[in-house]
């Protein structure tokens, strides 16, 4: 590689992560192009099968309406990609790139990347620097608005570090539905990609009226997609933010509902392992709905401990940081952090750093019942308690008593807004044995050491839903 090209392969943020063997190898595999001022590097309408990195010259990038009216949105220079959704699919290329000045580019045919992705596994980072410029991003999204597998995507609701949620509508019936689309830094990872498809399955498995409903799935633009029902509500978590703590009558309606829907789950044989005020929405009719079965785990007759550790601090059981088979018990915790949190409006477990979260963890008792709010009442308190129990097996799910609270949830008007149906604060996380656990914004899984847990620390957008 000469001193022009490397200069160039650097000055590309999406590229210049590329270790030196990796850089070198896709400078073998990019041919040059020449295009005199008002050649047409892309034109909108064609077949994209080819990535293009701009060596030289300026390019105006114009999109062109029914009518034939062409509109200038920008225009991009020296290291400035174009055409990367061609890497993810064979479909019309969205809008004009036209020479402004003599133009250099190196070209990369799709083929060729995807035969480089599968020998080295550094250009899967390039792929997701790639595509997140364009796909779930904080800029314009260009999938906002496409047609696929037979929905038109209306706009985002939500991204977190495994996945982006989108409201859709099917193209033959107008349904609107939500689709949550494996995030394209975790596609290349087999693991990452079993979990989805478990999450898929373990969905499609239920039938139960507090469990959101899956309604399909399908893969494009080298990812996967599945389709759930709509909700046009609110989350536990964002009810508290708009209205305060709840009210014990409030809150047993909503957990006569989850606790339904719980027990279903454990009687399928499946554990949620992320059960918390943002992973449980409330719809305009009142009705509970438990989501994002992303970290749920299938039990067996022979389950051995996890040698991965999931969940979200502040949610997680004492039993999860010892060496035991994951069990029911720890959704019943779950539920107890749950409940404490919304009824007093503060986290049972407030801790920031994770090594303080353990530690506390790891000296838990059992819930005082001072700490509640005056006037709560006897039976409340007793299920509250029993769900805090630190010890596993003298846990009890009370699901008949509390099942019995169930009814429809009264939401103030002022916070019966949709909102987005995916929290990204849940992790999974392996260390080597001995390393101190630290915070950090990764939530693949690496491998099979000793597990601790690490917070993810990046945020949904903010809802662009009303």
């Amino acid at each position: 590689m000469n001193d022009t090209d490397s200069t160039l392969f650097l000055e590309a943020d999406v590229i210049s992560e590329l270790p030196p063997d990796a850089l070198a190898r896709l400078h073998d595999e990019m041919s040059y192009r020449d295009y005199d001022t008002g050649d047409f590097l892309i034109r909108q309408g064609d077949v994209g099968d080819e990535l293009l990195l701009i060596a030289s010259g300026t390019v105006e990038i114009q999109t062109e309406d029914t009518e034939g009216r062409n509109y200038v949105i920008g225009q991009v220079g020296r290291g400035e990609v174009l055409g990367e959704m061609a890497l993810l699919a064979r479909e019309p290329r969205s809008a004009h790139a036209i020479a402004r000045s003599a133009v250099t580019a190196r070209a990369l045919p799709a083929e060729t990347f995807h035969a480089l992705l599968e020998e080295h596994s550094e250009f899967s980072e390039l792929l997701t620097h790639l595509i997140a410029l364009r796909v779930g991003g904080d800029g314009r999204d260009v999938l906002v608005g496409r047609e696929m597998d037979g929905y038109r995507i209306g706009h985002r609701l939500g991204r977190g570090g495994m996945a982006v949620v989108y409201e859709a509508s099917r193209i033959d019936s107008s349904e609107t539905v939500a689709l949550k689309m494996m995030s394209h830094r975790l596609v290349c990872d087999q693991r990452s990609r079993d979990l989805f498809q478990q999450e898929a399955d373990i969905i499609e498995s239920f039938d139960h009226p507090n469990i959101v409903q899956m309604l399909g799935r399908f893969e494009m633009f080298h990812t996967y997609f599945i389709v759930v029902e709509f909700i046009d509500g609110v989350t536990l978590h964002d009810l508290m933010i708009n209205q305060g703590a709840l009210s014990e009558t409030q809150l047993r309606a909503s957990l006569g509902q989850l606790a339904r829907a719980v027990d279903y789950a454990h009687s399928s044989q499946v554990i949620h392992r992320d059960i918390k005020p943002g992973n449980v929405m409330i719809n305009s009719s009142g009705q509970v709905k438990l989501m994002d079965f992303g970290l749920a785990k299938p039990l067996g007759p022979q389950d051995s401990p996890d040698r991965i550790l999931v969940g979200t601090p502040g949610y997680m059981a004492p039993e999860q940081f010892v060496e035991a088979a994951p069990e029911q018990g720890i959704d019943i915790f779950a539920l107890g952090c749950l409940a404490y949190e919304l009824l007093t409006g503060s986290k049972l477990f407030p801790q920031q750093l994770v090594t303080e979260f353990v530690q506390a963890i790891g000296e838990w008792k059992g819930l005082d019942a001072s700490l509640l709010p005056p006037g709560t009442s006897e039976e409340f308190t007793e299920v509250l308690q029993g769900w805090l129990t630190a010890d596993p097996n003298q846990r009890p799910s009370q699901f008949e008593r509390v099942c019995s609270w169930a009814q429809d949830v009264e939401i103030p008007d002022s916070v019966m807004t949709a909102t987005e149906i995916l929290d990204p604060d849940a992790v999974t996380q392996t260390l080597p044995d001995d390393q101190d656990t630290q915070v950090e914004d990764d939530d693949t899984v690496v491998d099979d050491a000793r597990t601790q847990m690490l917070e993810d620390d990046t945020r949904a957008d903010d809802h662009e839903n009303g």
